[in-house]
């Protein structure tokens, strides 16, 4: 049994995690008092104040709407956008969804179902285990849709690439090649940055989530100091989450407040249609685990790799997969954490009721939000493999 009023053990765990000017914004989703009725309640920081970009304190009161950088968790909504463009994700490829753009037949015929359940055969880029090979698309590859295309077509390193399917690997190039073959772009030279923000501000547009898109340097002022570790920004420092072309990956800027919205649509609470209902479906159903590719130049499987579903993971609760749903995200400065307690497969289909939603300045987040849910939950949520 859950804690009657879990407020105070939330508020704590927030409290030890953070230092010195350190923003961290979260919204909890339970039954606060115990009626049978859950509600959603906001967190910040009780004993420290926080900065913005410029050094300046932030009112609790004005947390709830400050920017945040996402990291990863953007792939949850980068899964959702390429569903509604193209209608499904079994039986497309990416070049079916982008037939205008040649491409060699190893990046042409990777199926979109194994890119959304992180098996896509390109390297794992996340430095989680750093890849002694090295990178595997430079980074000035990654700075258009022209350049990205140059670059496959040119053949380097497509011996690193194993069969689609076959592994397990958390590839944020894979990802971000879903964002825009979702766009079917007709040529090399489409600003397909700009496209997918306009299928964001429309997915968002529904929930009431204003504050939510890619990153642009117009936002920093409004956003949360970054934190290199326990170092913050200076005032003056990029913002800039990853390189322009691995937008589908990483590269939202959101709120609490937003986030929030986002939470409770992925968690049923806003009553989908008949149509949102079969997409979180399909999104949120347990997959089987696949073992983890080798990062030592084979294709040889060397660990068992996480439960996930369609951009979702599932990590361990007490040793058992399968009873939340979690994504996790990082990049320079932030890192976010958001999970809920599993929904439709639970006969009823009732939607879940227990969700947390942590947007921090620094690497705080996954830490706080694994042991908030392990809290409403009275069970361990183990630390998974999955990372930004």
């Amino acid at each position: 049994m859950a804690l009657s009023d879990p407020s105070s053990a939330i508020q704590s765990i927030i409290d030890a995690a953070v230092s010195d000017y350190m923003a961290m914004a979260v919204y909890v989703f339970t039954d606060f008092d115990g009626s049978g009725v859950p509600s959603a309640k906001f967190f910040s920081p009780s004993k420290i104040e926080a900065w913005d970009s410029s050094h300046s304190f932030v009112s609790a009161a004005n947390l709830p709407n400050t920017l945040f950088e996402i990291g990863s968790i953007s792939k949850v909504f980068t899964s959702r956008i390429f569903h509604g463009l193209q209608g499904t994700y079994d039986g497309n490829t990416v070049g079916s969804c982008m037939p205008s753009i040649s491409l060699p037949a190893a990046i042409s015929g990777i199926p979109v179902a194994d890119i959304v359940t992180y098996a896509s055969g390109f390297p794992q880029d996340n430095g989680l285990p750093p890849d002694p090979r090295g990178q595997f698309c430079p980074a000035s590859n990654l700075q258009t849709f022209a350049k990205l295309v140059d670059w496959f077509n040119s053949g380097q390193n497509s011996a690193w690439i194993c069969p689609a399917g076959q592994c397990y690997t958390y590839s944020n190039l894979a990802w971000s090649l879903l964002a825009i073959v979702g766009l079917n772009p007709q040529n090399p030279y489409v600003d397909v940055y700009n496209a997918y923000n306009g299928q964001l501000a429309e997915l968002c547009a529904d929930l009431g989530m204003g504050n939510t898109a890619l990153f642009n340097t117009n936002q920093v002022p409004s956003m949360a100091c970054g934190y290199d570790g326990t170092t913050a920004f200076t005032v003056n420092q990029s913002y800039l989450p990853c390189p322009p072309m691995v937008f589908g990956s990483g590269s939202i800027v959101s709120s609490a407040s937003d986030m929030l919205q986002w939470l409770l649509y992925n968690m049923g609470q806003l009553q989908p249609s008949p149509t949102e209902f079969a997409i979180l479906q399909t999104q949120q159903q347990t997959g089987s685990a696949r073992g983890q590719c080798g990062t030592t130049g084979t294709c040889s499987v060397q660990a068992q790799g996480p439960t996930v579903g369609i951009g979702w993971f599932f990590p361990n609760i007490a040793g058992a997969a399968g009873r939340v749903l979690s994504k996790d995200g990082g990049v320079p400065g932030f890192s976010s954490w958001m999970g809920f307690e599993s929904w439709v497969q639970n006969g009823a289909n009732a939607p879940s009721c227990n969700g947390v939603v942590v947007l921090s300045a620094g690497a705080l987040a996954s830490p706080v939000g694994q042991k908030i849910m392990s809290t409403l939950l009275n069970a361990e949520v183990e630390a998974g493999l999955s990372s930004s």
